[in-house]
């Protein structure tokens, strides 16, 4: 198993926010502890990781293939134009290493469902 989880999300300089990142990705490493070998989180901004120092430490420990989770709601700059080119950026520097870049967030199918269903469990 030499694959990884990357979700990129924004950064804040609001810990907090930052924290509620650290904990899905926790979160998500336990769901995908079978399927998985890294699955870990960087930002585009403020804080760290960065994408290319979570990068370089995912190919230092010998993945062959990232999965990129847009941790975004909208597809803006960072889903359009940022991501795509920190990637592009990581294959210059890890070519044994396949990228794909998932859709973002906002984008998932079940999205609103699960919106729906929070609303009537919260009313």
């Amino acid at each position: 198993m030499n694959n990884a989880l990357l979700i990129i999300s924004h950064g804040s300089r609001r810990s907090a926010s930052n924290e509620e990142v650290l904990s899905l990705t926790t979160s998500l490493r336990e769901a995908a502890a079978s399927s998985v070998a890294i699955v870990d989180c960087a930002f585009l901004e403020i804080t760290r990781p960065t994408v290319q120092e979570k990068i370089d430490q995912m190919a230092n420990s010998g993945v062959t293939s990232i999965q990129v989770f847009p941790h975004f709601l909208a597809a803006g700059a960072h889903v359009t134009f940022d991501i795509p080119r920190e990637i592009e950026t990581a294959r210059q520097k890890h070519p044994g290493i396949t990228f794909h870049i998932l859709p973002h967030l906002g984008s998932l199918e079940g999205l609103p469902t699960l919106i729906f269903k929070t609303i009537q469990t919260t009313s």
